[in-house]
């Protein structure tokens, strides 16, 4: 038994067709998180539809280098999963079953409500005036897998 390990673009593998057993990726989730180059890759991370279609054109390759019956599992992003899901679908896997990575610690994504108010279409000065100061933290508790 032999094991690979590659890092780098997923987008052009250098392995044979139908050459591997199983593969298990965490692709950048595009969302931009905290500014970093890494999860943006161009302006996918604005754009659900080019999103969808960076996660398929890397599934396409992964599904060339798997073996028939082989698997794949990749995390995605909590807000982004449906996207990754429907790329992998249209690139020809089926999707058995859905794992979850549940942890409790993260960054929680704090905004000010009275801010998010005030960016809202037709807010009345009231409103702002009673949330200013109120925070509102999701912090992620489970990865899509």
């Amino acid at each position: 038994m032999s094991w690979l390990i590659l890092r780098g673009d997923a987008h052009h593998l250098p392995i044979a067709d139908d050459s591997v057993d199983a593969i298990v990726t965490d692709p950048p989730y595009l969302i931009g998180f905290m500014g970093r180059d890494f999860d943006k890759q161009s302006d996918a991370y604005k754009n659900p539809k080019k999103m969808q279609q960076w996660h398929y054109e890397w599934a396409i390759e992964a599904l060339r280098v798997l073996k028939p019956g082989g698997h794949l599992l990749a995390f995605g992003g909590t807000r982004t999963s449906h996207r990754l899901t429907c790329a992998l679908e249209d690139a020809g896997f089926e999707i058995r079953d859905s794992l979850m990575w549940v942890y409790g610690s993260g960054f929680g994504k704090v905004g000010d409500i009275g801010k998010a108010i005030d960016k809202a279409a037709g807010a009345l000065a009231d409103d702002v005036k009673k949330w200013t100061g109120w925070r509102g933290s999701n912090r992620p508790a489970l990865e899509p897998i």
